[in-house]
């Protein structure tokens, strides 16, 4: 069974208010498992699964939840996450029945080597639809909506982010509160050739404060689950992740890439040149950010490094890793925010950090001196 059939079991509730009557019984039936759950794995219990069983399961309880709990803001990233997961899901099928074997290019973007295929935007699609049927109100960020290269990207995502003024009757936002930030399939040179290394990226992020605050990557020919509510730590499937413990450069095991640019070849390769001049153990190009976030984040690579990413490659990752316990910011060191472009992920240790600043820096810094 996978994370999301289990999780659709675990759940007694939907988007609509109507649906969250459960009978006592199922409620019942349902807080024994997700209890029995979270008892055996602790602390790494998911905590979409932590927040049912922490529910009350009496009569009494049962009418209080009705009419407190279950229609609180307390659930709103719960519901949030459990649609994206579902959504993901859905999706991912789609990338494995037909992505396995390689699938056909449709037309290239920014050049040769930006593809397209006709599943980019038939998974986008589907996470929509999922997205509109339960928060028709929220603000959808999606790649295959936006015109290829960096300047419409960033147009794109500074448009998804701006306040509405009008109001409807009950004086609430019409636009709603959160955006959703959607890479449909992320690694389509893989997907192409029947790599599996794609990914779904979803990032749910605030309106109001910008933040990303849900973060689901669905690596669907793993089947791995990667998902993060803001404060609430970072998991694949039901197992809390951390990063791994790398305190010396020489030790850590780097992943990068590049976009289908000059500029951004030229920074893979004098980056490169600089990382292993210190050494670091190993440098790794997998050819997806979705991936290759999730994976610092549960600690199978230290570090993440690329010149220009746009919101929807890194909004996810950018969240499982700093919930992870590491670090995410730009090649100056500023912490990440959903405009930032430049990628340096890593576990966190203040010195390794540096270090691979230095390394981006130099680089960005003859760049800008050509």
């Amino acid at each position: 069974m996978s994370f999301a059939s289990s999780l659709c079991t675990f759940l007694p509730f939907t988007s609509s208010r109507s649906d969250k009557r459960v009978s006592s019984l199922k409620r019942s039936s349902v807080h024994h498992r997700v209890r029995k759950s979270c008892n055996k794995n602790g602390n790494s219990c998911s905590p979409i699964l932590r927040a049912v069983a922490d529910v009350p399961n009496d009569d009494e309880g049962q009418n209080r939840v009705e009419e407190n709990e279950w229609t609180s803001t307390t659930f709103q990233l719960d519901r949030i996450l459990e649609v994206a997961i579902k959504a993901a899901n859905e999706g991912g099928y789609i990338m494995r029945k037909f992505g396995s074997e390689g699938a056909d290019i449709v037309k290239t973007k920014v050049n040769t080597r930006d593809l397209l295929t006709q599943y980019d935007k038939e998974v986008q699609d589907i996470i929509c639809s999922k997205i509109k049927s339960n928060f028709p109100n929220h603000r959808i960020l999606g790649e295959e909506d936006v015109a290829p290269g960096a300047d419409a990207a960033i147009k794109a995502t500074k448009d998804a982010f701006i306040p509405k003024q009008s109001k409807n009757d009950d004086g609430e936002d019409p636009n709603g509160d959160y955006v959703w930030v959607i890479d449909p399939i992320d690694g389509t040179t893989n997907f192409v050739s029947g790599m599996p290394l794609s990914a779904i990226s979803i990032g749910v992020c605030s309106l109001e404060t910008k933040e990303v605050v849900v973060a689901v990557i669905y690596d669907p020919f793993r089947r791995e689950t990667f998902h993060a509510i803001k404060g609430r730590g970072a998991f694949m499937d039901e197992r809390k992740i951390s990063v791994d413990n790398c305190s010396k450069i020489d030790d850590c095991l780097v992943a990068t890439g590049y976009a289908p640019t000059e500029e951004s070849s030229r920074f893979l390769l004098e980056t490169t040149t600089n990382l292993t001049k210190y050494p670091v153990r190993s440098i790794r190009m997998l050819g997806s950010a979705a991936i290759m976030l999730a994976w610092v984040a549960c600690g199978r690579v230290s570090c993440y490094i690329e010149e220009s990413l746009n919101a929807w490659d890194t909004a996810a990752g950018a969240l499982l890793v700093a919930e992870a316990g590491g670090v995410f910011t730009d090649f100056s060191g500023k912490e990440y925010d959903i405009f930032t472009r430049e990628t340096l992920a890593s576990s966190g240790n203040t010195e390794v950090h540096k270090l691979l600043l230095d390394a981006a820096g130099t680089t960005t810094t003859a760049s800008a001196q050509r």
